[in-house]
């Protein structure tokens, strides 16, 4: 997710085409409020009551609503250029045994990776070490992608192909 401003620990994003209405991610110390772009209201949790107490007031240039109203035009462009197809990222890996990893994507799908049928038709010095199963549990997720020490990375947009679940009906 794009970082759009830092500023006194809090954390501004936008999310690849995100779900309406146009909103801002506000993060700070591990919370989070989504902010709509046109209003500056908050639409789900309390930007400003984790926020400390010396930028809680509404006229600070810090506070959500103020931040948002300075920068409206230029995150609504933003907004409007992000609603481009979606760039799948990895959230979340859990090692679920039998060399088979259970994946989370930015979309909301989740998948299981079976690294087992991945190794039987593809090979190569980074993905030899996949197949003892202490070393696959040493993976990490970095930038979105599914990674291991070694230095491998596998995209998390073609993990996503060949990883997905049906959609349960």
């Amino acid at each position: 997710m794009p970082i759009l401003s830092v500023f006194f620990g809090i954390i501004v994003r936008m999310w690849h085409d995100d779900h309406p209405p146009p909103h801002i991610h506000v993060e700070y110390q591990g919370f989070e409020a989504l902010v709509q772009i046109q209003t500056g209201q908050v639409s789900r949790g309390n930007c400003r009551a984790k926020l400390p107490l010396s930028y809680r007031n509404g006229a600070s240039p810090i506070s959500c609503n103020c931040w948002i109203t300075g920068n409206e035009p230029k995150v609504s462009s933003r907004w409007s250029a992000f609603r481009e197809p979606i760039m799948i990222k990895l959230l979340e890996a859990h090692y679920r045994g039998g060399h088979q990893i259970d994946l989370i994507f930015s979309d909301g799908r989740h998948g299981v990776f079976n690294v087992k049928a991945y190794l039987a038709t593809r090979h190569g010095p980074l993905l030899r070490p996949l197949q003892d199963e202490i070393y696959l549990q040493r993976f990490f997720i970095d930038a979105g992608a599914l990674c291991w020490p070694n230095g491998l990375e596998l995209s998390p947009a073609r993990l996503h192909e060949i990883s997905l679940l049906p959609i349960a009906a």
